[in-house]
C-alpha cells in the first residue's frame, strides 16, 4: 500500500497536470478527477489543480464559495468576484521562496510555512 493508503477513505484528491492513469493503478483512492466539490461550514468548496480553471478563469460558483487550487506553487489568498481563491503554495517545489501547506480548521484557513 502506498504511503497515503492508510488514509484512503479520508483523502479527496484531484488530478494535477502530471498525473497519468498509471498513478491510479498504484493508489487505492481516486486521483484522476479534474475537480471535486464538497460542502463544509455552509460553504461550497471547489477543489482543482488549477491548470484549467484558476482565479482568472473561475468556474460558475455561488458567491461566498471557496476555490482551492495549487498549479502555480505560489501562495495566494484573494477574493475574486465574490469567490475566495486560495493556493497553499507547495510543500516540495515552492515558486515563491518558502515551502508551505494550508490547514482549514474551525472555519479558518491557516498557511503553514515549513522549515527544513
Amino acid at each position: 500500500i502506498p504511503m497515503l493508503g492508510a488514509w484512503a477513505e479520508k483523502i479527496l484528491c484531484v488530478r494535477g497536470n502530471c498525473e497519468a492513469e498509471v498513478d491510479q493503478m498504484v493508489l487505492n483512492f481516486p486521483c484522476l478527477s479534474e475537480y471535486s466539490q464538497l460542502m463544509a461550514d455552509g460553504k461550497l468548496f471547489y477543489l482543482t489543480h488549477g491548470h484549467h480553471k484558476n482565479p482568472q478563469d473561475l468556474p460558475v460558483l455561488p458567491e461566498g464559495s471557496i476555490f482551492l487550487y495549487g498549479h502555480t506553487h505560489v501562495k495566494f489568498d484573494q477574493v475574486v468576484g465574490g469567490i475566495r481563491c486560495l493556493n497553499p503554495g507547495s510543500v516540495s517545489i515552492p515558486k515563491d521562496g518558502s515551502n508551505s501547506c494550508m490547514v482549514y480548521e474551525d472555519g479558518v484557513f491557516r498557511t503553514c510555512i515549513l522549515e527544513a
